[in-house]
């Protein structure tokens, strides 16, 4: 049995991993108030949220690797600093220039926070374990988008938008102060006296390892189905189906409950069948819901219970194979966790931003293309199994 680190206490994880979803939707209510203050207009204030997730999908290819050198318990902490950093940049920005340059640095720090959450789980536990521990978490982190933004608009009400950001520098100031006292260093491999060379040569390494790739495909096929969900349907439910967006809102918490129970079973059971039996539970049930609402789009008329019933079959699937998943491509090289980790996060990120984008582009006119984009990436997400072989050995 390899030599491990003592687990922290999950709440911190949680909470290293819950900043960047709440920093990211937190301010998305307060976006029509940025724009009246700084004069100018909502596209560009939109690159608040857009420029964000971009610098947390490549800060995370700089701090894992980082990680991997150094210790996670140091780069964490810096990071958290640069979040606060940023957060009071951001709270007293006098052009909206200079609220985006604060939104990049705070994407930094709660990026790394973000990605190095899952690198700790992989130092201190094994495959199986692991896979248990991110179940757990993601479910906590499902909160975290949901009601951020009511929490935002509940601050904007009371003081303004500015203070969002004081209260954000407040909860990056309590992790900082947590993470120094209960994180013990956890990394037991780290190579100090590493290159920048060497650093850079830990992609290539896992991206040549036909177990990391397919087990990443797979987590990035599920990620993308479910941001195509996201880009598309409530066009889909408004304009197509002609609801209110109401009805949108109460059938996606509908879809949050199966994504949060596929996350606590994958926590309950991924340690007794094991992650590969729980990717592929996961995969197919994702394939078989996703065939489901193929079907349902056939009829006359398309209701959203035909749409949102068989995605609610899908976000279970969803959720019990992320975390397996997520754990399966950490352990393909343990001593390259944070890189992995890293890498990880940077694809689920880019990709699905990309197939966001496209939806975007093809829903409008042709709205049943949606679920035959989410087919699609269910079918890539089951092949991607079969790249698996050879495969790793459990550490």
């Amino acid at each position: 049995t390899a030599l491990r680190a003592a687990a922290p206490p999950l709440f911190l994880l949680v909470t290293l991993s819950a900043i960047q979803p709440i920093a990211l939707n937190i301010i998305a209510p307060s976006t029509p108030a940025m724009a009246r203050e700084f004069s100018t207009d909502y596209a560009t204030v939109q690159l608040t949220l857009t420029i964000f997730l971009f610098a947390v999908a490549l800060s995370q290819l700089v701090t894992g690797p980082l990680s991997d050198r150094s210790g996670r318990r140091p780069v964490i902490l810096f990071s958290l600093g640069a979040f606060v950093a940023g957060c009071l940049a951001a709270a007293v920005a006098p052009t909206i220039e200079a609220l985006i340059a604060a939104r990049v640095v705070q994407a930094i720090g709660s990026g790394a926070a973000f990605a190095l959450a899952r690198a700790i789980i992989r130092d201190t536990s094994a495959r199986e374990e692991a896979a248990s521990r991110i179940g757990y978490m993601m479910v906590a982190m499902l909160v975290a988008p949901m009601l951020s933004p009511a929490l935002g608009s509940l601050i904007d009400g009371l003081a303004g938008w500015h203070a969002i950001f004081f209260v954000m520098a407040a909860l990056g100031a309590a992790a900082f102060a947590i993470v120094w006292r209960l994180l013990p260093e956890t990394n037991l491999m780290r190579d100090p006296d590493a290159s920048v060379a060497k650093l850079a040569s830990a992609f290539p390494l896992l991206l040549r390892s036909r177990a990391f790739l397919a087990y990443t495909l797979s987590t990035c096929a599920t990620s993308a189905q479910f941001f195509a969900f996201v880009a598309g349907a409530p066009h889909v439910v408004v304009e197509s189906m002609g609801r209110g967006p109401q009805v949108y809102a109460l059938w996606f918490m509908v879809v949050s409950l199966g994504y949060a129970a596929g996350n606590f079973a994958s926590g309950r059971y991924a340690g007794r069948i094991g992650t590969e039996r729980m990717i592929l539970i996961g995969g197919v049930t994702t394939l078989v819901g996703s065939a489901m609402q193929l079907l349902g789009a056939l009829a006359d008329p398309w209701t959203p219970a035909l749409l949102f019933i068989p995605a609610l079959v899908m976000a279970f699937g969803n959720g019990a194979t992320i975390p397996s998943a997520t754990a399966s491509a950490l352990s393909v090289r343990p001593d390259l966790a944070g890189a992995a980790s890293g890498l990880i996060g940077a694809l689920q990120l880019g990709s699905s931003a990309i197939i966001a984008y496209l939806t975007g582009h093809i829903v409008p006119s042709s709205p049943r293309g949606l679920v035959v984009i989410m087919f699609i990436a269910s079918v890539i997400g089951v092949l991607a199994l079969a790249l698996q072989r050879p495969r790793p050995t459990p550490v």
